[in-house]
């Protein structure tokens, strides 16, 4: 892909469920544990992210839905908040729009909203009000065992209702995510799913033994299926060693589990999922990743490590770029 202006694409971003939580606009400046600011999107190309619905997992249901139907709204209210400068991105015409835009010198920054866990999406209908509303990317669950799945710290394959479920979503177009899924539910995903799959925020379990990280065997299964995975920046998903008080994992390793991803997935098949604002602070994620503006540090050090300059690229947006291009109605 030839572009004259770097971009960088962000796959796991949760704006809407930081912002509010904190009483924070998003043009607020940064400091304060803020990662994610529009100031610091733009300031280094950060292009697109893909943000996320997600409402905490406590409290009542009923409270956790309403929570989930102010996040969509206020991702809605976005572009009318900043003009000309913020998108919605739902279609490949309109992130071809917003890349124009972008690679002629405009200060422009676009999202494509995602759904961190469906255990609040109780009917098809429900789901398809998202889809109308924006909803182009969706994972089954969050941490725990839900309606439809096994989450990744629990155990327990894939509900009869979650194939229904699969179903629903490869009726309207909505791309899998399989971030946040058990090992025997994803298993079950891939014999039930033939559509366009992705894992937006994770890192490879060889390197970190954690229940969110990912087998080689599911590398492969990924693989085969034109998968991109976007890798983690939070330090307890890249070295099992790392405590909470210790000092920050080096962009060394944060380049280790890239290459191991590349190995596994391809040159395609790698971006960029930080999870800043996911509850992170600059306190838990690789040294020099304050804010969304040092990624681009990460491609640096690729090509410290004698990694083109294209890899690189390929890694901090291009590949998402390219698959969103492939995957969005």
């Amino acid at each position: 892909m030839n572009t004259a202006r770097p971009f960088i694409i962000d796959s796991h971003q949760d704006i809407a469920w930081h912002t509010r939580k904190h009483g924070r606009r998003l043009d607020a400046p940064a400091g304060d544990g803020w990662m994610v600011t529009l100031g610091e999107l733009l300031r280094e190309g950060i292009m697109l992210s893909l943000v996320s619905l997600f409402a905490e997992h406590i409290g009542p249901r009923e409270r956790r839905k309403q929570e989930l139907q102010l996040q969509l709204e206020y991702y809605k209210s976005l572009p009318a908040m900043f003009p000309g400068v913020v998108f919605q991105i739902t279609s490949r015409d309109e992130l071809a729009g917003l890349h124009t835009r972008f690679n002629v010198g405009k200060a422009v920054w676009g999202f494509v909203m995602t759904l961190e866990g469906a255990d609040l999406i109780d009917t098809p209908d429900e789901l398809l009000a998202l889809h109308e509303k924006g909803l182009r990317i969706a994972g089954l669950t969050w941490n725990e065992t839900n309606q439809w799945a096994g989450g990744a710290r629990q155990l327990g394959g894939m509900r009869d209702k979650g194939v229904e479920f699969l179903a629903t979503m490869r009726r309207l177009g909505i791309i899998l995510d399989v971030a946040h899924i058990n090992q025997r539910s994803f298993s079950d995903e891939m014999k039930h799913w033939d559509g366009p799959v992705c894992a937006t925020h994770g890192n490879p379990f060889s390197l970190c033994r954690h229940p969110r990280n990912y087998t080689d065997v599911q590398l492969a299964e990924l693989r085969a299926r034109g998968a991109v995975m976007g890798t983690l920046l939070y330090n307890g998903l890249l070295a099992e060693r790392w405590k909470e008080d210790g000092p920050p994992v080096k962009l060394g390793e944060v380049c280790a589990h890239i290459e191991h991803l590349l190995e596994h997935l391809g040159p395609e098949g790698v971006g960029i999922g930080s999870d800043f604002d996911g509850g992170p602070l600059p306190a838990h994620t690789p040294e020099g990743l304050d804010t969304v503006a040092d990624l681009a540090k990460i491609g640096e050090a690729m090509q410290a490590r004698g990694h083109s300059a294209q890899a690189a690229a390929n890694v901090l947006g291009e590949n998402w770029y390219r698959f969103l291009m492939r995957h969005l109605p």
